[in-house]
């Protein structure tokens, strides 16, 4: 299905004795005790290992590499999202890596690798500071970009550093290679019929990938969250379950043109709620019967034996958009059933998106997927034909 429209320039390069910078997005889930961060444990390392691949060329073309990342969404330093905590990982799976606090720190460090703090710990790493992009570049000879998962982002270290480097010393990195080859197919030539599955909360990124892709959709499968601002629209009952009023008009409008393009749209028959409160008690109710103070959180089963036969005879099947709460396991049994399904199925699935990622892997169910995403927001904003500043950054001509 992968062709080789992307190619990254690290292959070619001769980095031997040179320091590369490499952006990445480990941006991974975490368990911590809040009294004591040393008990951190990463609950998925996809996003690590997907990086290695990058990593193992760099090392094994004898360069150094500057490891950047991001964590969480901190307003400020916070130890519970220090990158130090994944410092053991590496370690052991026998990476020779150190720790810097802050970039004056990597100067005195002599490490293969060498991870810098939380970019996010920061300031400059939001606000597009120019002086802290010359301090970041200042610290390598190459510019690498190989964390997918923020492409879309205008972060310091993401949109204006490669700009630092000359166009034939910055390039993207084996997996960002990888995930747009397979974007792209996915987009020119999927298998048919190609069958796509959104929910999630963000609407309107959703509602603008379902507008783009609507020339080589065959069924659209609409699943919690996002689903009940589709209902709302159509002045069914939706409770106190999440909604975009914003993104009404949307909905009616992609309603109208796929019924004009005779694509159907597959709503669930039935849902998981909550009463009350997020917390209170789960039961399944119908669609029509849903009540004012129950929040629809998943599928119910009901709906899953609708989706399975579209869901099986596709020859794509393009999944994002995860329902209910990984922490909470009982209200994941819509998520986990339509899991099933879609590893069973014949057709290629993709699955994007990190919660969607990390369900696939704690349902054991990874090698039975042909591709997961590292990228859910930029893997939405590729295929909605939107610009990626973190690749186009990598395209434009140097600042002087």
């Amino acid at each position: 299905m992968t062709n080789t429209l992307y190619r990254s320039a690290l292959r070619d390069w001769n980095i031997a004795g040179k320091r590369v910078i490499l952006r990445a997005d480990l941006n991974v889930p975490l368990n911590y005790d809040t009294h004591n961060t040393h008990d951190t444990t990463i609950i998925d390392d996809f996003r690590l290992r997907s990086l290695l691949g990058t990593i193992d060329l760099i090392l094994q073309k004898q360069g150094s590499i500057i490891l950047i990342t991001h964590m969480g969404r901190p307003e400020k330093p916070t130890p519970s999202l220090s990158t130090s905590l994944l410092i053991p990982w590496f370690k052991e799976h026998n990476y020779d890596i150190s720790y810097a606090a802050t970039p004056a720190q990597v100067g005195l460090l002599d490490s293969p690798i060498i991870l810098l703090e939380n970019a996010r710990f920061f300031p400059g790493e939001k606000n597009q500071d120019p002086l802290f992009a010359q301090e970041l570049a200042s610290l390598g000879n190459y510019y690498v970009n190989d964390g997918f998962g923020v492409m879309h982002r205008k972060d310091t270290s993401i949109a204006i550093v490669p700009l630092l480097f000359s166009p034939e010393k910055r390039t993207y990195g084996l997996l960002v290679e990888k995930e747009l080859n397979m974007l792209t197919s996915l987009m020119k030539k999927p298998k048919k019929p190609f069958v796509l599955i959104v929910g999630g909360a963000k609407v309107a990124e959703k509602i603008a990938l379902i507008e783009h892709m609507l020339p080589v959709i065959d069924s659209i499968l609409l699943c919690p969250p996002l689903v009940f601002t589709f209902n709302k629209a159509l002045g069914k009952p939706i409770g106190n379950s999440l909604v975009d009023n914003t993104a009404l008009n949307l909905c009616t409008r992609i309603m109208h043109e796929a019924h004009a393009k005779n694509i159907p749209l597959l709503f669930p028959s039935d849902y998981l709620v909550t009463t009350t409160t997020l917390d209170g008690p789960l039961l399944t109710t119908e669609t029509d019967s849903i009540q004012k103070n129950e929040t629809g959180v998943s599928i119910g089963p009901k709906t899953a034996t609708l989706f399975e036969h579209t869901i099986q005879s596709a020859g794509t099947i393009f999944f994002n958009g995860a329902m209910g709460f990984i922490n909470k396991p009982e209200t994941m049994r819509g998520m986990n059933a339509l899991l099933e399904i879609i590893a069973q199925a014949q057709g290629t699935s993709i699955i994007a998106g990190g919660d969607s990622v990390a369900a696939v892997c704690k349902h054991g169910l990874k090698n039975h997927i042909d591709y997961l995403s590292t990228g859910g927001g930029s893997a939405l904003a590729y295929m909605s034909g939107q610009q990626l500043p973190g690749l186009e950054a990598l395209k434009k001509r140097a600042k002087t």
